[in-house]
């Protein structure tokens, strides 16, 4: 599925070219739970870098940019943080990554000066402005995170898919799915505004993309919200 020269991927990646743009991977979620007292299993990086690796290998990537929030602790850096995102740039040594900050990277930057990765405020690519979203951008054309916007249709039970949204209003602006498996995301046909300033928009008008096995558009959301009132 293609919006313009962005490639829109069952694999919760936008792609431009030879560059892939991902967002949300919140590296580090099982040691916040742990803080909490609550047991969970290690197991996110393995997926991650499992996405990753095909993610690269289908689509031939060259360079990939991570929209923000590539941990997940606000405050501090915890263990899990600093070995999941030193593995994830060990085992993608060979990519040039390019890393935005996002509402949970405050610390990330004493990781990343490691492997002399740089963390910035937004790339831009191909007449495209990569920003994570929780802060205003004025580019006309944005890709962003941050919102984990996700279409859950409730029948018998909750069926939820991960999804991309599109807008083209003042600005034209690609909202990308979350590419941490963890996070169940945000039910954009429940919700009245988005968190993000860039998304002060008519929600109604977003377009919608659905993540299955491949990427399917379902139309406006209000012309979902119309159709579920139905079933």
């Amino acid at each position: 599925m293609k919006i313009d020269n962005v490639i829109l991927t069952p694999e919760k990646a936008a792609i431009i070219k030879n560059t892939a743009i991902i967002a949300d991977l919140h590296l580090g979620f099982e040691n916040v739970m742990q803080d909490y007292g609550i047991a969970f299993p290690r197991m996110q990086i393995k997926d991650v870098l499992e996405s990753v690796e095909k993610l690269v290998e289908k689509y031939n990537i060259e360079k990939l940019i991570i929209a923000g929030d590539f941990k997940h602790e606000f405050s501090r850096n915890l263990p899990y943080e600093w070995e999941d995102v030193e593995l994830f740039l060990k085992t993608f040594k060979n990519l040039n990554i390019e890393v935005v900050r996002g509402n949970h990277d405050n610390f990330l930057a004493a990781i990343l000066a490691k492997h002399g990765v740089e963390l910035k405020e937004k790339i831009d690519v191909c007449g495209w402005t990569i920003v994570h979203g929780h802060k205003e951008c004025d580019a006309k054309r944005i890709i962003m995170g941050h919102e984990h916007p996700a279409v859950k249709v409730r029948k018998g039970g909750v069926y939820s898919f991960p999804c991309y949204l599109h807008v083209k209003a003042k600005k034209e602006i690609v909202v990308l799915p979350a590419f941490s498996p963890l996070m169940s995301g945000s039910d954009v046909l429940s919700i009245d505004s988005f968190l993000s300033p860039i998304l002060d928009v008519d929600i109604e008008e977003i377009e919608v993309y659905a993540v299955d096995e491949d990427v399917v558009y379902l139309g406006r959301i209000r012309d979902l919200r119309r159709v579920l009132e139905t079933i």
